[in-house]
């Protein structure tokens, strides 16, 4: 081969290499980051679950708290119904 030639083979190959070389140095950063990035987006959905979770909780609490006063209220008007009804036969 010409020394022309043999010259330009090596400039490729080292533009290859060092392409190569670049694209390896750029997969071992970015690699890790999305990995990280990742990591992180999904801690922070479970998070946000977290807390609907604990809302709905603290929502079916309420609600439970509500019913009890509601069976109260309607056991309470129960009776004030019967005692009227009793109140009404007896005035017949």
């Amino acid at each position: 081969m010409n020394p022309v030639q043999l010259a330009a083979d090596e400039g490729m190959i080292w533009s290859f290499g060092s392409m190569g070389f670049i694209l390896a140095c750029a997969l071992l950063v970015i690699w890790p980051t999305i990995a990280v990035w990742r990591a992180k987006s999904q801690v922070s959905r479970e998070s946000d679950y977290r807390s609907i979770a604990e809302k709905a909780v603290l929502t079916q609490q309420d609600m439970e708290r509500e019913l009890v006063e509601v069976r109260l209220q309607l056991n309470d008007m129960s009776d004030r119904v019967k005692s009227v009804e009793r109140v009404l036969k007896d005035v017949e």
